[in-house]
């Protein structure tokens, strides 16, 4: 690992002071690095259409894509500022799957249906993240940190 030098410093403060790091990015570094063993393929985000407006709903779609599985979800906004997330797996099966928050939050837990179709309702505003479980064989997938 090479030192910094006065020109690095200088150059890192410019860069703080015009365009600096979200006040929470270490606690989304802590959250993402939380997870409890290394067999886990994550999830890397593959595609996220916009939020469009519906009589008072706000919704978003994004596709996540790793190796073994692909997830997609529907995040609708509420009129009681919770969101609800409807979630497809594909290839489709009957799988637990997780929605983590930072702590102290308790993580939810529901299993998709054999299409692979799971529905979260009622959820806070602010970080989450999926984390789907296999029944055997294959590492768990997780995707990247989001904010509701």
């Amino acid at each position: 690992m090479t030192d910094f030098d006065d020109l690095d410093r200088e150059i890192l403060a410019r860069i703080a002071r015009f365009d600096p790091p979200p006040s929470d990015l270490d606690d989304r570094v802590l959250f993402a690095l939380a997870l409890d063993a290394i067999d886990i393929e994550v999830a890397r985000l593959a595609e996220l259409t916009g939020a469009g407006a519906r009589a008072s709903e706000r919704t978003r779609t994004i596709t996540f894509e790793a190796d073994s599985r692909t997830v997609m979800i529907t995040v609708i906004e509420r009129p009681d500022n919770l969101v609800r997330i409807d979630g497809w797996l594909a290839p489709g099966a009957a799988l637990p799957v997780e929605l983590r928050f930072p702590e102290p939050a308790p993580a939810r837990r529901v299993t998709a249906d054999q299409t692979g179709r799971f529905v979260f309702d009622e959820v806070p505003h602010g970080l989450a993240q999926l984390l789907v479980h296999p029944t055997t064989g294959t590492a768990r997938v997780v995707t990247p940190s989001l904010v509701l």
